[in-house]
Parts: structure tokens; C-alpha cells; sequence
């Protein structure tokens, strides 16, 4: 296959230095591969020349850019989990497949159509695919930080305390919010229209969502749920099992008033915001378009693992985080996994 390997030199603990080792890995699974940054400000034009798939090595954000790029087209993505949080990754399935099982699996794996999002009101649209939300998440991220020099495992633990400190500490909203006709208003600590089932620091609020199934899983936390919130957050920085399952709805179309507080549309905040006359702005929540991803098939790459062990000495193994809740999914045909939660 032809290969366009699209990498973010600065995700997770630099991809960069491993760059040669995932091009041999491409070239010794029988592929050709060109590569080109995601930080280049020309990085559309890749997208010219044909390719069979689009390898992506970096983290969630590197992934989404990828996909609002294909939006539409059947040519698949297929992530190389080396960001920090991975969560399009292990909604996947792939948070703890080895790198080499990955690529090896490339020629024989299923594709699936994952559902995209969007958001749009005054300010514009954007297209997402793990979540929007209010409340929590958008305050965590505003306020993101980890010490000067820390590794991917160190910032994700960082912000795992920082999301269970501010969801302890922070005010709710009063919130006006229509989901398929349905009233939802309330005063929230934190409401997420989750389209994935995992949003930063791999938090797993929503285990049941299936991002190709045309509808959102409205995670939903009244200031009366703050506790619980509070109590599955320190589960997750233990490393502990989710204790309880978040108030959950599913729907198809969201509406917000924006009433002075900021939202997020993937990692992107939007600040507060009002309509012209000085009433709350609008936003508007739907799924829209849908994005290829290609999941590999590591059963049948075991025997090929095992063989080709010796050509696979460099390759940068995947990480297996204690507390993580795997896929639902069994890929592919997107069955229910055999995982017990």
C-alpha cells in the first residue's frame, strides 16, 4: 500500500526521534511511505497525491486535523497512539496494541466509518470528533498546565488531579440546553455531548458511546452530582476501577445558550459569547459527515509478529495505563467487546 505518514513532532514525548524507526516498520510490513508534518502550513497539498491509507503518529489532535481533512472521503485513517491522552485510540481499541501488530495488521484490518460533529453558531462552525462541552472540561483546559519538562505520563496524571480539584472547587451554570426537543436546563458542573467515549486526560465518562451510531451520548452533571463526579475523578487518579456511571441521555441535535461561560469543540475553547441585543448565542450540536479509520486485524499479525520479531527490535512499544476502561467495541462490525467493565 502507499503510505502518507502524517506526524506531530512535538506530541506526547516527541515523535520526531522515533520517526526512521516507524518508517522501517512501514517498509518491512511490504508498504511505501512518504511523510510529511502536521505542522506544516501547507499540509493540505499531501493530501493531492493518491494514497491507500493515512497513518497518523501523534496524539488525539493530530487525529482530528487528519479527519476533518478527509471528512467525506473514503480514504482511512489509521492512528499511531503517541500523544498523551490517545483517547481516539483506545476508543479504538488500540491504546495497548504494539506498534508492529498495528502496521502489520494494516493490509488485512476493517475499516469503519466513525461519526463527525459540529458545532456552529456566531462565531462559525468546527468540525470535532471526540465531544463539546460545558462546564468542567472547557475551565480544565483553560487553566492546563504541567511542570517545565515533564513526560506524557506525568502530564496526564497532572491533569487528572486538576480535573478532579476544579470539579470539586468550580461554580455550576445555569444552562438552557435542548436535546432532540427535550428540555435539559439546569444548573451543571459539567454537560458533554460525547460522540467517543473517552475526552482528556482519558477520562471515561461516557463507556457505552459508539461514535459511528449517528447519535451523541449527552453526559450530564447537576451541581446535586457533584460528589459523584468528584468520587469517579479520584477513582481514575488512583488508578482504580470507575466507580459509577454518569447521568447519560442520548440524542441527535443539541442547542446551548452560550450565557457567559465558555464552551469546548474538541481541545478548542470558545469564549462566552452573545447575540446581537445582548441575548445568550445560540449553538447548534449535530453530527454531520463521517471519517474512515482503519482498524487493524492483530489476530491475524500474530504468527507474522512472532516471525518477524527480529525486524522489529527498534519499534517504540505501546503503553499500558493501569485504570484504563478498554473498547467497548470488538472490531471489526462493531460488535460489543468481550471486556468485562
Amino acid at each position: 500500500m502507499q503510505i502518507l505518514l502524517i506526524y506531530n513532532p512535538t506530541a506526547g514525548d516527541g515523535v520526531q526521534p522515533q520517526l526512521r524507526g516507524l518508517v522501517d516498520l512501514i517498509h518491512a510490513a511490504g508498504h511505501e511511505a512518504r511523510c510529511r508534518s502536521s505542522k506544516d502550513p501547507r499540509i493540505g497539498s499531501a493530501f493531492a497525491q493518491p494514497a491507500d491509507l493515512v497513518a497518523v503518529a501523534g496524539g488525539d489532535g493530530t487525529v482530528v486535523k487528519v479527519a476533518r481533512l478527509l471528512r467525506g472521503r473514503k480514504t482511512p485513517i489509521a492512528p499511531l497512539a503517541l500523544g498523551t491522552a490517545n483517547n481516539i485510540s483506545t476508543a479504538l481499541g488500540l491504546s495497548n496494541m504494539p506498534l508492529e501488530v498495528q502496521i502489520l495488521g494494516w493490509s488485512a484490518g476493517e475499516t469503519v466509518e466513525l461519526d463527525l460533529g459540529l458545532a456552529r453558531g456566531p462565531r462559525g462552525s468546527r468540525v470535532f470528533l471526540e465531544s463539546f462541552g460545558v462546564g468542567l472540561m472547557p475551565r480544565l483546559m483553560d487553566k492546563a498546565s504541567s511542570p517545565r519538562g515533564a513526560s506524557a505520563e506525568e502530564r496526564l496524571a497532572d491533569a487528572v488531579a486538576q480535573a478532579r480539584r476544579t470539579a470539586r472547587r468550580s461554580s455550576a451554570i445555569d444552562l438552557n440546553a435542548v436535546l432532540d426537543g427535550q428540555d435539559l436546563s439546569g444548573r451543571y458542573v459539567l454537560l458533554e455531548a460525547m460522540n467517543i467515549g473517552w475526552i482528556g486526560p482519558n477520562l471515561n465518562l461516557a463507556p457505552r458511546a459508539d461514535p459511528g451510531d449517528g447519535q451523541f451520548d449527552v453526559v450530564l452533571v447537576r451541581e446535586s452530582e457533584r460528589a459523584l463526579l468528584v468520587e469517579c475523578l479520584l477513582a481514575r487518579e488512583q488508578g482504580s476501577r470507575w466507580p459509577q456511571a454518569l447521568p447519560t441521555v442520548r440524542g441527535r441535535s443539541l442547542r446551548v445558550a452560550q450565557n457567559g461561560f465558555s464552551v469546548h469543540v474538541d481541545d478548542e475553547i470558545w469564549g462566552a459569547e452573545r447575540s446581537e441585543g445582548g441575548e445568550p448565542a445560540w449553538l447548534e450540536v449535530v453530527l454531520r459527515d463521517t471519517a474512515s479509520f482503519l482498524v487493524p486485524a492483530a489476530e491475524s499479525t500474530a504468527k507474522l509478529t512472532k516471525r518477524s520479531s527480529a525486524r522489529f527490535e527498534r519499534t517504540p512499544p505501546a503503553e499500558r495505563r493501569d485504570g484504563l476502561t478498554p473498547s467497548r467495541w470488538a472490531w471489526p462490525a462493531g460488535r460489543r467487546a468481550r471486556f468485562r467493565l
